[in-house]
């Protein structure tokens, strides 16, 4: 147990009283970390039309993504404090198993309800994993070698990319889907194992509490949102239910705030968001977040469902995003020591509007290239302004508050991408169903029970094996609309994704990032 006296940051005499191998181990333990991190996003993604097939509910396709975003990001900034309070060691030991167990959970669900539930305990967990690691990467290094390690880890991805699709893929086709999620398991362990053995434990000599009403408010004022958009794909735009939801949330928000402000200890500090760099960097991280991290979760959909390919072409797919991320994320660690972080986060959103661009286009005649083609500069734009907000914000505030600060731009970038996968599900489900309803409208007699039952659940639609199970005709023209639905999902990403770019060229302020660092680089 650590001292009382010892502060929660490595000091620069802390950091260099670390060996050369111990820094390494500690790294690659991180790096493993990570690399869980993102294979979960690729095989995951993959995965799911084969998962709506097998258990049905299409209406909740949206939430297997959602419910592990919201479990994350509420609980990002908690886990902040509580990495301040009890030492980095200790909180990210417990993140890891949390994400660990909540994968042999997810292997085992019965049924959507399940799974969803299943990945609220997932992501519980997964709200530490990042955050913790990227703020450990803070402590260990110093400011001049912190961007160059952000692109180590971004290699994560890279190399998530390359494995995790295939491996995925062919897991799915000639094993279950359930083995994308048990694989985590000795990853994990292996991680909690080398951390608990070489990382030293720091913890804060601050009384310091957690602000658990804060954190209800807002976690509450999230869900009823976004339980809200989920109601509008099932129940429609207009349906009470919805607007007293949207209220309910608007008026939880307001009560966070107003707690916020008079809270000694907050959930999120408020005196973060005062400073540019922060507010600029997480406002459009959030936007980003709502538009391309909520379309990625439809690409493999688009893959399997309207081109008709494979659950291993349906990973591969997100190869390219992750690939051109992690090349881009290294460029940037050495452009913004040049050129600040204004050059590269423009030239990244600005790349992720391309893409959304050419994702509107798409329909069942184009070439599985273009995708790939697209994917690629996406991931090209989120490595540019994504590893330039976390370097940004880490470097905007001194070594005390880099842990609230770091955690304030995961919170941002990951409650983007539920807002957002919530609201694109709620646009394809709305589509897609009115659809479905005029069709069986015009059909009524014409089709047998059977058929009209898996139309009415949009049960098997979403893969090929389930498609050929209807009639030739039917199923062309379900397949046609599902090409539609999701046609009005990219629209949406698109329209997003300009409001980032908009908030990039506004907010991100210009200057030589070591001039804009706190304390001139500690």
């Amino acid at each position: 147990m650590p001292s009382t006296h010892e502060n929660r940051s490595l000091s620069a005499a802390d950091r260099s009283s670390l060996s050369a191998t111990r820094r390494i181990i500690i790294t690659a333990a991180l790096m493993v970390a990570m690399f869980l991190a993102a294979v979960e996003a690729t095989i995951v993604n993959a995965a799911m039309p084969t998962v709506v097939s097998a258990l049905g509910g299409l209406s909740l396709y949206s939430w297997v993504f959602s419910a592990f975003m919201l479990a994350n990001t509420t609980t990002v900034p908690i886990y902040g404090k509580l990495a301040d309070l009890y030492g980095r060691k200790r909180v990210f030991i417990v993140a890891v198993a949390l994400f660990v167990g909540g994968s042999a959970l997810c292997g085992l669900a019965g049924s959507m309800e399940q799974l969803v539930l299943f990945r609220i305990i997932q992501g519980l967990g997964a709200g530490g994993v990042l955050p913790v690691a990227l703020t450990i990467v803070g402590d260990i290094y110093p400011f001049e070698q912190r961007a160059r390690i952000q692109g180590w880890f971004s290699s994560m991805w890279g190399l998530a990319a390359l494995i995790g699709p295939f491996a995925g893929g062919w897991t799915i086709d000639h094993f279950s889907w359930r083995w994308i999620f048990w694989f985590n398991l000795p990853f994990g362990l292996l991680v909690i194992t080398i951390v608990a053995a070489f990382l030293p434990n720091r913890k804060s000599d601050k009384r310091l509490r957690i602000d658990i009403v804060g954190a209800l408010l807002l976690m509450l004022s999230v869900f009823a949102f976004l339980f809200a958009t989920q109601q509008m794909g099932s129940l429609g735009w207009q349906a009470p239910a919805v607007w007293l939801l949207m209220i309910l949330a608007a008026l939880l928000l307001l009560a966070f705030v107003l707690w916020e402000r008079r809270e000694s200890q907050p959930f999120l500090p408020v005196e973060l968001f005062k400073n540019r760099i922060i507010y600029s960097s997480n406002l459009t991280a959030f936007l980003t977040g709502i538009g391309m991290f909520g379309a990625i979760s439809f690409v493999p959909l688009f893959v399997q469902s309207v081109l008709g390919k494979s659950a291993t072409l349906a990973g591969l797919a997100i190869t390219p995003q992750v690939l051109g991320w992690s090349t881009a994320s290294v460029v940037a660690g050495r452009w913004m020591l040049k050129s600040g972080y204004r050059p590269p986060i423009l030239t990244g959103v600005t790349l992720i509007s391309a893409a959304a661009a050419l994702f509107i286009f798409m329909n069942a005649q184009t070439p599985y290239a273009l995708v790939l083609g697209s994917m690629f500069i996406l991931g090209l734009g989120l490595g540019l302004s994504m590893t330039s907000y976390i370097v940004a914000v880490q470097n905007a505030v001194d070594a005390d508050r880099r842990g609230a600060a770091t955690s304030s731009q995961m919170f941002a970038r990951t409650l983007g991408g539920a807002v957002g996968v919530t609201i694109l599900g709620a646009v394809m489900i709305t589509r897609l169903r009115a659809q479905i309803d005029s069709f069986l409208s015009s059909r009524q007699g014409s089709l047998d029970p059977e058929t009209i039952r898996q139309l009415r659940e949009a049960q098997g639609i979403t893969h090929p094996e389930g498609l050929a199970s209807l009639p030739e005709q039917v199923a062309g023209q379900v397949s046609q609309f599902l090409s539609q639905a999701l046609d009005s999902t990219f629209f949406t990403a698109a329209a997003l994704s300009l409001l980032a770019l908009a908030s990039a060229y506004f907010l991100v302020p210009g200057g030589n990032a070591k001039s804009l660092a706190a304390g001139k680089g500690d």
